[in-house]
């Protein structure tokens, strides 16, 4: 069945989408400001245990992007994402009633596994119902839409615990994102199937599509992750902006806690990057639709990069809101477009595929953070980690502006009539 891409001509579907998206954000926001301070005041773990729970995070979740992208390319995003979905009752089964540390580990294993089933399977949905013309607006929607619940659900997740502690309350909110993305994905989101087989059917075929259409699981890696140099070093770059993503999820709390900042003023200050993070996306992914994608990118790095390092040399709000500001800002140029660049290269049908490897190094940032930023917490403090991610981040930016090259233009954005008059 042939469909019409673009957001308007299918808006109802796609809303639904974004509504699901929504709860992805809501369940990893919980966690965000909570669970370090629940490791560092209650349970009483050293830093590198603390941030132990964002690695176990990021040792689910990165693998199981492979997993889910192939998976949607054979039997569909809608079931994968369901079963993201489930994957999120054991996470707050295990917070509520085993009140452990190592129950927090486990618990976030599955938070993974959620995160990487749901998330990318709305991302894929979103961009097979966008089509070509509107990949940047609809990966800035998606992002955006998912971050604004990230942020939301941090500074929830920080009031209720005023209200009903730390161990219970936000757990509570936890149980009933996970109920809601369930109930969304089950009843009225359908799946994206046709929209994939329209656009490969009539999109523009491009020298290197045959060969990865014919790829094993082994030989997709390999191409996304060295031998395609806009693939490789999104792949490198998603793997490093979640280094900093892992700094501000688990070291900016350790860092402004130091500090003799409250819980309310520290869940202010993230809760600031997050939302700027989020909000940003709306244009900045539609932004990369005109002017193209490199140069968001490598802007959002230099910014990224500065506002991690400047946080260390203000004291007080009026300086620390205003860099997690910018930080956030930087995110938002980049986070969207490195999902564009991908998505510009890849065939339509194995979208998802490359899509998994790319987010298989992003999101392995997340393990390699949680225990690179947990011993720098441990060895040198919470400033020093900060710094050193900051400076890793700034040398990135200079590979980027070195080695990306521009894939707006290999989007296939041509009208069908066209794209078929060129391959004949």
């Amino acid at each position: 069945m042939t469909k019409t891409h673009g957001i308007r001509p299918n808006l109802g579907q796609f809303l639904w989408l974004v509504t699901n998206t929504i709860f992805v954000g809501l369940a990893v926001g919980v966690e965000r400001t909570v669970v370090p301070l629940l490791g560092h005041s209650i349970y009483h773990v050293g830093a590198l245990l603390t941030l132990s729970f964002i690695a176990s995070f990021g040792l689910a979740k990165a693998p199981l992007n492979l997993v889910a992208g192939r998976w949607s390319d054979r039997v569909g995003r809608r079931p994968v994402l369901i079963a993201g979905w489930l994957f999120g009752i054991p996470v707050v089964g295990l917070l509520l009633l085993v009140q452990t540390w190592w129950a927090v580990i486990v618990a976030n294993l599955f938070l993974g596994a959620n995160q990487a089933f749901a998330w990318t399977m709305t991302i894929n949905a979103q961009l097979d119902i966008a089509g070509p013309r509107q990949r940047g607006m609809a990966m800035g929607i998606n992002e955006a839409t998912g971050y604004i619940g990230v942020a939301i659900a941090t500074w929830l997740a920080v009031y209720v615990t005023r209200w009903g502690g730390l161990l219970r309350a936000p757990f509570v909110l936890e149980a009933g994102v996970v109920v809601g993305g369930l109930v969304t994905s089950l009843w009225f989101i359908r799946d994206t199937r046709d929209f994939v087989l329209t656009e490969t059917r009539t999109g523009v075929t491009r020298s290197h599509d045959r060969a990865v259409r014919e790829h094993t699981a082994w030989q997709s890696f390999v191409f996304a992750s060295f031998r395609q140099p806009s693939l490789s070093v999104s792949s490198w770059a998603g793997l490093t902006n979640k280094l900093a993503d892992t700094v501000a999820w688990g070291a900016m709390p350790l860092f402004l806690a130091a500090r003799g900042m409250s819980l309310i003023d520290i869940g202010w200050v993230s809760g600031s990057y997050t939302v700027a993070w989020g909000i940003s996306q709306f244009g900045t992914g539609a932004l990369s639709d005109i002017i193209g994608r490199k140069r968001p990118i490598v802007t959002g790095f230099g910014l990224l990069g500065a506002g991690l390092i400047g946080l260390t040399l203000v004291h007080g709000m009026w300086g620390w809101v205003p860099l997690a500001v910018l930080s956030g800002l930087g995110m938002a140029l980049l986070y969207p477009n490195l999902n564009s660049t991908v998505s510009d290269v890849a065939p339509a049908d194995r979208r998802g595929s490359i899509l998994g490897v790319y987010r298989l190094w992003r999101d392995g940032g997340y393990f390699v953070g949680g225990l690179l930023v947990g011993g720098l917490v441990a060895l040198f403090g919470a400033r020093w980690a900060i710094d050193i991610i900051g400076i890793i981040v700034l040398l990135m930016t200079l590979v980027l502006a070195w080695r990306l090259q521009e894939t707006h233009h290999w989007a296939g954005s041509r009208p069908a009539a066209q794209s078929q008059a060129g391959r004949s």
